[in-house]
C-alpha cells in the first residue's frame, strides 16, 4: 500500500511541472500542436503563398482583409534552393482593427512550384500597438489550399 501511495504522490507532483516534456517522467502526456494565425482567412494564406513565389527578398508585401478589418506586413527575409527545395524565411505582421499587433516568424519550403508547406518557427511574438496602413485594395491571388478551411500554422517543436 505504501508503494501505490507514493506512486500517487510522485505522478500528483510531476502532472502540474511539465510531464509533457520530461524524459525520465513516468507517464509522457502527449503534447497537442500549437498554431498561429488562426484569425487568417483563405485569401491572407493565399497571398502568402503568391507573394513566396513572386515577391524578392527584403521586398514588403502589405494589404489589408476587407472581410476582417486585418492588416498585414510581410516581408522574406531569405529563400535558398538547394536540391530541388526552396526555403524561405519570413514574417508576416498582422495588425487588427484595435492596432494591436503581433508577429508570426514562418518558414515556407517548397519542393514544387507555387506549391508551399508553411510553418512557423516560433510562437507568435505580440508587438504592442502598431500605427494602421493607408492601403488600396488589391485582388486576390487566384490558387487553392490544400484544405477548405485554415487552422493557423502549425510550430515547429
Amino acid at each position: 500500500m505504501k508503494h501505490y501511495l507514493s506512486f500517487a504522490v510522485c505522478v500528483l507532483l510531476l502532472l502540474p511541472m511539465g510531464c509533457k516534456t520530461n524524459p525520465n517522467c513516468l507517464i509522457q502526456l502527449p503534447q497537442a500542436p500549437e498554431y498561429v494565425g488562426e484569425y487568417l482567412q483563405i485569401s491572407d494564406v493565399l497571398r502568402i503563398g503568391h507573394a513566396l513565389d513572386t515577391v524578392a527578398a527584403r521586398t514588403p508585401v502589405k494589404w489589408e482583409n476587407p472581410d476582417t478589418g486585418y492588416q498585414y506586413s510581410m516581408m522574406v527575409f531569405s529563400s535558398d534552393s538547394a536540391a530541388g527545395t526552396t526555403v524561405s524565411r519570413f514574417s508576416v505582421l498582422s495588425i487588427e482593427p484595435s492596432g494591436d499587433a503581433e508577429v508570426l516568424a514562418l518558414l515556407g519550403t517548397s519542393t514544387k512550384k507555387n506549391v508551399w508547406n508553411i510553418t512557423a518557427e516560433l510562437s507568435a511574438t505580440s508587438v504592442g500597438k502598431a500605427v494602421r496602413m493607408d492601403l488600396i485594395a488589391t485582388p486576390v491571388p487566384k490558387a487553392t489550399l490544400s484544405s477548405d478551411h485554415f487552422i493557423g500554422f502549425m510550430v515547429e517543436q
